[in-house]
This record gives structure tokens, sequence and C-alpha cells, in this order.
């Protein structure tokens, strides 16, 4: 690893269970003596930036080996009068527009409690004290629903934080509109509520995060192909929806290395492949097949030399 450039910095997108793709390079990685001087993570790569701040990123295999829908989706349905409007991504014309509109108002439902994404992360990081096993600035991404804009929590070398504690600023990276209820936070006398990170307001989020980084390894969750696609099955408009905004956003966090004055060398590692997986397909097995994945593409990574 002596050709990466310090200070290393590290982005993780989001993507739901597609993050046990990620898991399986990041853990790839990691055992192959990479170290990281900064980490920042949105939804799932918060959760895959925990377990390399807490070193436990050789717990991940088994972790999503032994996953079970029923461990994290927990139907109770409620809804939240928030001011979330997201991105338009939508096609030219009328029933294209009626669409996007209709799921700007269906995202402030949400169908399954947060009860059990706090039960997993207390069980899996209970023990590991407030103290991270690494010496390292965690930066947690959320979205303000208010502010329309990314809501950053930093964590330096431990879970204290000014105004939010360290669950709640993972499991609000997580709460996917539609799906699991915002988290609230008050800043400033002003309370907000938190969504997941990859909701994109009137600003993305930006890699100048790693200010003064000489190299920084982004690995995302989504292909090109994403951008397109297809909605099939009952949930289908979901997924599709999701994974053509976790495709444009992951674009647009990559394109922003151009602002960091540091002029770093960044890597994008991503899927070389359809992974063969939902957003919300919690299945162990088939989560198990795309972290395997993940580790043969970081292998190839490393043995490419490094070289874009």
């Amino acid at each position: 690893m002596d050709k990466l450039k310090g200070p290393v910095g590290l982005f993780l997108c989001g993507g739901g269970a597609l993050g046990s793709w990620q898991s399986g390079v990041l853990a790839k990685l990691v055992s192959s003596g990479m170290e990281f001087d900064a980490v920042a993570g949105f939804s799932v790569g918060a959760l895959n930036g925990a377990a390399y701040c807490y070193g436990k990123t050789g717990e991940l295999r088994d972790l999503w080996a032994d996953m079970k829908a029923e461990r994290i989706l927990s139907i109770r349905p409620g809804y939240h009068s928030i001011p979330l409007e997201l991105y338009q991504h939508h096609n030219p014309g009328f029933f294209s527009k009626i669409g996007f509109l209709f799921q700007q108002h269906a995202s402030r439902m949400y169908l399954f409690s947060s009860a059990p994404v706090y039960d997993f992360l207390e069980s899996w990081l209970s023990k590991t004290g407030a103290n991270f096993s690494r010496k390292i600035n965690f930066y947690v991404i959320s979205h303000a629903v208010e502010m329309k804009l990314p809501y950053i929590v930093k964590f330096d070398g431990g879970t204290h934080s000014h105004n939010l504690s360290f669950m709640d600023a993972l499991v609000a990276s997580c709460a996917i509109p539609l799906i699991f209820p915002p988290v609230e936070v008050t800043e400033n006398g002003r309370t907000y509520h938190l969504v997941d990170g990859g909701v994109i307001g009137i600003a993305n989020i930006n890699l100048n995060i790693f200010e003064g980084c000489k190299t920084i390894i982004m690995i995302g969750n989504s292909r090109d192909e994403d951008v397109d696609f297809p909605s099939v099955g009952a949930f289908g408009y979901f997924e599709s929806r999701v994974r053509r905004m976790l495709a444009i956003h992951t674009q647009k966090i990559y394109e922003s290395r151009v602002f960091i004055k540091s002029n770093p060398a960044v890597h994008y590692i991503k899927p070389p492949m359809d992974l063969d997986l939902g957003v919300l397909e919690f299945n162990g097995p088939k989560c198990a097949r795309a972290f395997a994945i993940g580790e043969r593409e970081a292998e190839r990574w490393i043995n490419r030399g490094l070289e874009d």
C-alpha cells in the first residue's frame, strides 16, 4: 500500500443491502493493510464506517451471511408532515410529473419501525465503548429536511458529538424516506428532521470533507446502469427510484472531487456487475455472495497497482 499518499480519506456510499458488497471491498482492503485517516459515509456506508472505526471489519462477512429481513424490518406504518422535497429526476411528461408528486408525498410516510435498527446496532456495538479503536475523524452524513442540506456530524476518535448521539446519527443516516421514520435533532433552538443521507436537496454531499488528504478511496454501491434501473414487481417502483437517485447522487459526489484544494488522487470502486440484490433484500445467502464479489473486486483493484 506504499503507493497511497497520506493522509488517506475513505468515503462510503449508501445502498441498503447492497452495502454487503461494499463491506466485502472494505474488509479486503483492511485485511491487506490499508489504513485511513478520515472516514465519511451515509446510510449503510455509515454503518460500514463504524465497523472500520471500531476495528470490526473482520466481523462483516458473518454479519451479512446471517442477515435476515425480520432482523431489520418490522412493520409499523406512520406519517410525518415534514417539508420533504425530493430531487426531481423524473422524465419529461405529464404522467411522469404526476408520479413524482405522488412519490414526494408518499415519502413522508414510513412503513417500518426504526426500533430493530437501534436494537441491531446496540447488540453489535454495545461492548465497543465510547472510544474508537482507531484515532480517526468519522463523519456521519444524513439529510436535514427543513434545511434541504446534508447534515454532517463529526465524531473525533469516539462517539461524542455536540448535538447527536452516535446511535441516533447512524440511524438517521439510514432513515430511507417511505421506509423508516426520521430522527429529530435540536440545534440552536430549532428542531430538524433527519433522513437518509442519500436524499438530494439544494446541495449534495461534497468530498471537500477530506480537504488536506492526498488520497481518497470512494466505495459506491451503484453502477452507471442503475440510472435506468427497470421497475419490476410489486416493489419495483420504489426500487427503481431509489437506485436511480443513488446512482445520480453517487456520481455527483464523485464529481465534487474537483473542488478539493489539496488535489488528492481519488479512486472510485464500484460494483463490476449486477449484484442480483435489492436495496431492502436483507437475505443472508445473497448478501454473502455480494460480499464475496466485493472481496474479489478489491483484490483485483489492489493487484492492478492502484491504477485508475
